[in-house]
């Protein structure tokens, strides 16, 4: 049986690059298209069509395998190289909630670090 992590987060961008983020998204979510799990999971990611005030966010939210998390990496950086001064946080929790992970962007930066959080947020 597959051990599944729950992925919470957020991309914030400023309005003049939003399309450009969003876009991006939109192609790998294309690419993913034919393939059942990755596609699937690629589908975790909206946003508002209309924007409310100065910021933009993007978010992202599913229980995922392992095969996921690497989805979500190799997102992060496509997202990164874009170079739109993206800035975000990404948690992500074991199913048991002993394992925890922080993903944060700052300014296209992608920082990784294991957390002893154990965080109850069902």
């Amino acid at each position: 049986m597959s051990y599944y992590y729950s992925i919470r987060g957020w991309l914030e961008i400023t309005p003049d690059r939003f399309v450009k983020v969003v876009e991006k998204i939109k192609s790998l979510q294309e690419s993913y298209i034919n393939e059942q799990k990755l596609g699937l999971y690629m589908n975790g990611w909206c946003w508002s069509e209309t924007p409310i005030n100065w910021s933009r966010y993007i978010f992202y939210g599913a229980d995922v395998t392992e095969e996921g998390i690497k989805l979500l990496e190799l997102t992060l950086q496509e997202i990164a190289n874009l170079k739109c001064q993206v800035s975000g946080y990404f948690h992500i929790q074991g199913e048991d909630g002993e394992i925890n992970f922080l993903y944060k962007l700052n300014d296209d930066l992608i920082l990784f670090q294991e957390s002893d959080l154990l965080i109850d947020i069902s």
